[in-house]
């Protein structure tokens, strides 16, 4: 496994947006995903919040995408978006990703801390982030479900 960010580019605007978390997605053009937003969703809010979005790879297969950056409703630095394509989901990609991403992050942002949000049923997610050390605040984000919110100390 040889993970690394990438930055969205041209080369791999679309395959980013085709990457789908699950495989049912995959003849859909959707917003949203059960469980997570489109890659497309997140690449377009990003531009208007300034927030930074990268393409996950191991070696040269695109297997995932990320999105951070400061959430200004409530001055803290979250991870917005973290998904991997359903192709490569219960492989071991998980938390090798979210540390890689958490890295980038406390070299961009110098923070001590990041929240996240995640709906209640994606119960896999869930195991991974705590898995990591996110755990829960007891804050609910209200976006089109009910999501906990769940911070790391970095």
């Amino acid at each position: 496994m040889d993970l690394q960010l990438k930055h969205v580019t041209e080369k791999n605007f679309f395959d980013l947006i085709n990457l789908k978390s699950e495989e049912d997605q995959e003849k859909k053009f959707q917003i949203f995903e059960r469980f997570v937003g489109s890659n497309a969703f997140f690449i377009a809010l990003a531009s208007v919040n300034g927030w930074t979005c990268k393409a996950i790879y191991d070696k040269g297969t695109l297997i995932g995408f990320a999105t951070h950056g400061l959430d200004r409703d409530h001055d803290r630095y979250e991870l917005v978006s973290l998904m991997l394509g359903h192709q490569f989901q219960g492989k071991g990609y998980g938390i090798p990703a979210i540390k890689l991403v958490i890295k980038e992050m406390k070299e961009m942002y110098a923070c001590d801390e990041i929240y996240l949000s995640v709906i209640k049923e994606n119960e896999p997610a869930i195991r991974v982030y705590e898995k990591v050390g996110f755990e829960p605040t007891g804050e609910i984000f209200q976006a089109f479900h009910p999501e906990p919110i769940y911070k790391l100390k970095v």
